[in-house]
C-alpha cells in the first residue's frame, strides 16, 4: 500500500450543499469489498448505483461529494484506517465517518466548538449552527449559504450522534468505541501528533470523553489490539501500525 496520506485538515465546504451522507457511506462500503482500487467505488456508486439514485448526475454528484469526504482510496492512509476501523465496529461506523469528514469539511470543523460547549439536553438548531459558522471567522458565506449549511451540519451530527432529534435537536454524548478511539488517535497521528499530544487533538475531542477517562479509553483500544501503548514514566508512545496497514493483525 502507498503511504500517502491525503489531505489532512483540508479546506472543503461539502456541508454548505449536503450532509456528510453517513448511510450512503454505509451502503457504500457495504457494497465495495475492503481492499478494492478506487474505480471500484466509482463503479458502485455511477454504474451500478448502489445508493439508489434517481439520475444519473445525481450519481454523479452523489460519488463526488462522498469522495470529497471520505477520499474513497485505500491508497490513501486516511481512508484504509476508515475501512479497518469500520470492519472492527460497523456500528460505531457514525462516529468514525464523523471523524473523517471532521477532516476533511471546513464548516462542519468551525461548528464543532458551539456543537462542543452545549451541554448534554441543549436545544441545539439549525440557526445556533449557523450562527456559529457566522462567528467563526470562515469567509465567503452569504445569507443563504449560511442558512443551509447549518441544516446540513445539524442533520451531520446528528447522524454521527452527537445530536438527537428531528425538528428538535438536543445535545448528547456520544459513545465512543475502541475503533473510534483507535480511528481518533491514528488520524492525530497523520497529522503529526505523538504521544500524549493525541489525546487532546480535534479528532480526540470529538470523542466526549472525559478528560480523566482518555488514558483508559486508550488502554481499551490497546488491548482490543487496534493501537500499540507503551509507557514509561512521563512518557507515552502509541503506535498506529494496524489500521494503517488496512487492519492486519
Amino acid at each position: 500500500m502507498s503511504s500517502s496520506v491525503g489531505p489532512l485538515m483540508a479546506s472543503r465546504r461539502t456541508t454548505a450543499s449536503h450532509t456528510i451522507g453517513v448511510s450512503h457511506l454505509s451502503d457504500l462500503l457495504a457494497a465495495v469489498r475492503a481492499g478494492s482500487g478506487h474505480d471500484a467505488y466509482k463503479i458502485a456508486v455511477i454504474a451500478d448505483n448502489v445508493l439508489g439514485r434517481p439520475t444519473f448526475e445525481g450519481r454523479k454528484r452523489a460519488f463526488r461529494h462522498l469522495r470529497e469526504l471520505y477520499l474513497l482510496d485505500e491508497d490513501q492512509a486516511p481512508f484504509r484506517a476508515l475501512r479497518a476501523a469500520w470492519a472492527d465496529d460497523p456500528a460505531g461506523g457514525p462516529l468514525l465517518a464523523g471523524l473523517m469528514a471532521f477532516t476533511h469539511d471546513e464548516l462542519l470543523r468551525a461548528s464543532w466548538p458551539a456543537i462542543a460547549q452545549a451541554g448534554p439536553g441543549t436545544h441545539v438548531t439549525s440557526q445556533y449552527v449557523s450562527d456559529a459558522l457566522a462567528a467563526s471567522g470562515v469567509t465567503g458565506l452569504g445569507a443563504t449559504t449560511l442558512a443551509k449549511a447549518g441544516r446540513n451540519i445539524a442533520s451531520s451530527w446528528t447522524q454521527t450522534g452527537h445530536l438527537v432529534g428531528r425538528s428538535v435537536k438536543h445535545r448528547v454524548r456520544v459513545e465512543a468505541g475502541p475503533a473510534a478511539v483507535a480511528f481518533a488517535v491514528t488520524l492525530g497521528h497523520l497529522r503529526g501528533a505523538r504521544g500524549e499530544a493525541l489525546l487532546s487533538s480535534p479528532w480526540f475531542d470529538l470523542l466526549d470523553l472525559p478528560d480523566g477517562s482518555r488514558r483508559d479509553a486508550l488502554d481499551c483500544a490497546h488491548r482490543r489490539g487496534l493501537i500499540d501503548v507503551r509507557s514509561a514514566g512521563n512518557m507515552l508512545e502509541i503506535g498506529v501500525r494496524r489500521l494503517l496497514d488496512g487492519g492486519a493483525r
